[in-house]
């Protein structure tokens, strides 16, 4: 790995869900559907997952990290996937994100 690809841009995408069971349910329902659309665009995730409640059971919202350091790529790449359309999140935020440390830039990048 050079010294400009651990030094590279990302954006990170932190989604929160909506309270109640609603969406929780929605996110059930379109799950498939989800990693359908997911599952080819993999090239353009470094990482993503779900965000866990402190029972570390519950699911309260998404994580994505885009392999981008353009916000209107994230957003659009975003915007795409189901769950973005079923309208389960309450609050996304989007920022440019560099590793500093660990395995996805290869030790440390500083």
């Amino acid at each position: 790995m050079s010294s400009d690809d651990k030094r590279k841009l990302f954006v990170m995408v932190v989604c929160i869900d909506k309270l109640g069971n609603e969406a929780a349910a929605e996110r059930q329902k379109y799950l498939m559907d989800h990693f359908k659309y997911i599952e080819p665009i993999m090239d353009e995730v470094l990482v993503a997952g779900p965000i866990f409640a402190e029972d570390n059971e519950t699911i309260i919202g998404s994580t994505f990290i885009y392999k981008t350091a353009d916000k209107k790529v994230a957003k659009e790449l975003l915007e795409a996937d189901p769950y973005f359309k079923a309208n389960i999140w309450a609050k996304i935020e989007y920022h440019t994100f560099r590793g500093a440390i660990g395995d996805a830039v290869g030790g440390k990048a500083y």
